[in-house]
């Protein structure tokens, strides 16, 4: 049992049937609905600063709380914290400083030179947030999930260690070193991950989480992504990005890429093409045309036996669920007004699953 989630039986169902590419009178749904009033407790207000904010034991745990608390948690939606370093964090064990904002967390970068001898992974800095990640799993108990970290993206996280611009000269004249250091930070990214899976497992029964993909796994599962990749053609994808896919992909049981924008549609055969990738998370991106209007490389993604993670506008959900095969399929739903309006979207969905 899941105290924020009194229907965890029933969800866990929906997603074995999910990653055995099927599913169970209808594809996943994940929908969220304020609560007006706290389920249990109360959590008092206390000041964080920004960095505390994604720090401090107390801060995370005092935020998740509150939202648990105010939140119902329907269908597959699940209540799951991410530990949050920040998108390809795995920089820092190799000496990038974070820059907090109330947002998101930016690197700059301190490699000014393509020295390979000068990239190198220390356990020192890594120890901090395995130590975090092991305080939030004492303080959730079976509360709620404690989900895997936003380390993800290899290349991405080269990009912050030598700067978008430089890596872009890299790739041109010093593809060596883009190679080298590349496998540095996999072999480190596959060690602390590793770790990461150790701590979060028994939070997680036995299996690991994603927070904003709304997945639970009952294995090892993890995000891949390479958003550096919108900026290069498919012949360097391919000298670079398919490397790093194929060995992230197979160091783990499950692996879902975020592809983050239409830029990316042109790398997508060769994405298809790694087999240790389950699943495509599909990104609208604001000011690019809804997820719809790319459906048919969503019946693609599925017809090269790819699961899809979807998070539409609500007026596609149910064209999306008559285009798309239910079968490990998962639609995240925003904007539901009540609870008649969530039993009306399952009453269709199980009308339209094939």
């Amino acid at each position: 049992m899941l105290t924020y989630k009194d229907d965890w039986e029933e969800a866990k169902k929906h997603y074995e049937a999910y990653w055995a590419k099927d599913y169970i009178s209808r594809c996943c749904l994940a929908i969220t609905m304020p609560r007006k009033t706290p389920k249990k407790k109360s959590v008092p207000h206390n000041e964080y600063t920004v960095e505390q904010r994604y720090t401090d034991p107390d801060a995370l745990y005092d935020a998740m709380i509150n939202y648990c608390e105010h939140t119902d948690f329907l269908c597959e939606c699940i209540p799951s914290q991410m530990i949050n370093f920040g998108t390809a964090g795995e920089c820092q064990y190799f000496g990038s400083k974070p820059n907090y904002t109330s947002e998101t967390i930016w690197f700059e970068p301190f490699l000014d030179e393509p020295d390979i001898l000068r990239l190198n992974y220390d356990r020192k800095r890594f120890e901090p947030h395995k130590k975090l990640a092991q305080e939030l799993v004492k303080r959730a108990g079976h509360d709620y999930f404690v989900a895997m970290n936003d380390n993800c993206g290899i290349i991405d996280g080269l990009a912050h260690i030598r700067g978008t611009e430089n890596l872009l000269v890299d790739m041109l004249y010093e593809p060596e070193f883009v190679l080298e250091a590349e496998r540095k930070i996999i072999d480190a990214w596959i060690e602390t991950q590793t770790e990461y899976f150790e701590v979060v497992k028994e939070n997680n029964f036995g299996g690991s989480s994603h927070s904003w993909m709304q997945l639970w796994c009952p294995e090892r599962h993890l995000q891949l992504q390479c958003d550096y990749s919108c900026m290069i053609s498919p012949q360097m994808f391919e000298k670079f990005i398919l490397p790093e896919l194929e060995a992230t992909s197979s160091a783990f049981e499950h692996c879902t890429y975020h592809l983050d924008g239409v830029e990316q549609k042109r790398h997508l055969d060769m994405i298809l093409s790694v087999k240790g990738i389950d699943n495509i998370q599909w990104t609208h991106v604001a000011g690019q045309p809804k997820t719809s209007a790319s459906i048919e490389a969503l019946q693609k993604i599925q017809k090269a036996g790819k699961g899809l993670v979807l998070i539409p506008h609500r007026d596609e959900v149910e064209f999306l669920m008559r285009n798309l095969s239910h079968k490990g399929l998962q639609i995240i739903v925003g904007g539901m007004k009540d609870i008649e309006e969530v039993d009306s979207l399952l009453r269709l969905a199980e009308s339209l699953a094939h």
